[in-house]
């Protein structure tokens, strides 16, 4: 996970990226794991970072680090505007900021497509310099391209011996399309 980081902060010429979408072709392919020790590392360099859940269909940030999901993302874009409540430090690495999905709402992809996801993001670049976000995966749901439009970088996980290079390969270029 360092090399990731040193690749993603060497990435782009001029200033590395500040949003970055890690998501995958397929599920169970190490999507939160990677996004997960991705902030991680940032975070042990002295940045002040953010890792969002914004897979709001299987959200799993929260339980790996043991907070509640009572309230989350999904709060926020239905209308609860409170960022106290949104934002959570975490306990060992105090650079990293966590925001859990929340409950699962029933139109995942209109709430990732909205201003309101587009005016968080815009929030959260003013007050982070890294903004690492985890989401569902791309072949079975439009949430990652959508979210990928509004992001600086994408990292596409593959699992060694498991993932479908096809897959991978239509969803680069679906990605590149938009």
């Amino acid at each position: 996970y360092r090399h990731l980081r040193t690749s993603l902060l060497f990435s782009s010429a001029g200033k590395p990226p500040q949003s970055i979408l890690i998501t995958s072709s397929q599920p169970s392919e190490g999507k939160t794991t990677t996004a997960i020790n991705t902030a991680i590392t940032l975070a042990q360099a002295d940045a002040d970072v953010v890792v969002v859940d914004c897979d709001l269909r299987r959200p799993r940030l929260h339980s790996h680090f043991n907070l509640e999901n009572t309230q989350g993302l999904t709060n926020y874009l239905s209308g609860d505007r409170n960022t106290e409540n949104l934002i959570r430090t975490c306990r060992d690495l105090p650079r990293l900021k966590v925001i859990t999905s929340g409950p699962i709402p029933p139109n995942p992809a209109e709430l990732l497509g909205s201003p309101e996801m587009r005016n968080l993001l815009q929030f959260l670049r003013g007050r982070f310099k890294h903004i690492i976000i985890d989401s569902p995966p791309a072949i079975s749901f439009t949430d990652a391209a959508i979210l990928a439009t509004q992001v600086d970088g994408v990292v596409i996980v593959a699992m060694a011996g498991k993932s479908s290079m096809h897959l991978m390969r239509r969803f680069k270029h679906r990605l590149a399309n938009i």
